[in-house]
């Protein structure tokens, strides 16, 4: 089993109720970069054996934020289409969603208190938090510090 903390049990237990059925759910994972998402998504992916689709995969090289959207689109679609659950973790992710013609059933905000080697002061993240309030939003937040 992958060593998990405390904030990772807690969002397991919110999520129990919501994914027992096994339908057609999607649960997004957002947060800034270096926050830790790929890695609660990693591990939420292990705990529940559902799929988990990083959306990094999907950037187009040398283009900022930019995605492949039908690829992501065709990606999320192949799960929920068959009845299965999926999750879904990126950057703004909120943002990105309406974008590929996807909603989250359920929005988790991972949030660092801790250092990061990534900036994010860029223009990108602030005009996304004020615009999305992604924070606020959210139906969990799980507070890590790396």
């Amino acid at each position: 089993m992958p060593i998990s903390s405390r904030s990772y049990k807690d969002v397991v237990a919110a999520l129990r109720p919501l994914l027992k059925p096994r339908g057609p759910t999607l649960v997004a994972i957002d947060g800034r970069l270096g926050s830790g998402k790929t890695t609660l998504g990693r591990y939420l992916a292990w705990h529940f054996n559902i799929a988990l689709i990083e959306t990094d995969f999907f950037l187009k090289l040398g283009k900022g934020f930019s995605y492949r959207e039908s690829e992501l689109r065709r990606a999320i679609s192949h799960r929920v289409s068959r009845g299965l659950p999926v999750f879904v973790e990126g950057a703004a992710i909120a943002q990105l969603l309406p974008q590929v013609a996807h909603a989250a059933a359920f929005t988790i905000y991972v949030l660092n208190h801790g250092p990061s080697s990534r900036d994010n002061t860029h223009e990108y993240v602030v005009a996304y938090e004020k615009n999305y309030d992604p924070i606020g939003n959210a139906d969990f937040v799980v507070e890590l510090s790396h």
